[in-house]
């Protein structure tokens, strides 16, 4: 069985996997481990587009 995945599905993968560890690791009780999980999701999902529509507008 071979996956594959989109740009933007992989991108998304690595900033869920990426928001998880950084939140266990940086974090001491549950409630903020998963605030802070949710807000680095969030601002890697927002990065994700600015940087896509730079390039977009860039490109032409």
């Amino acid at each position: 069985m071979r996956m594959t995945l989109s740009h933007f599905e992989a991108a998304a993968l690595f900033a869920l996997f990426t928001s998880v560890v950084l939140g266990v690791v940086t974090k001491r009780t549950d409630r903020e481990r998963l605030q802070y999980g949710a807000y680095v999701f969030v601002c890697f999902l927002v990065a994700l587009f600015g940087l896509g529509w730079l390039m977009k507008l860039g490109h032409g």
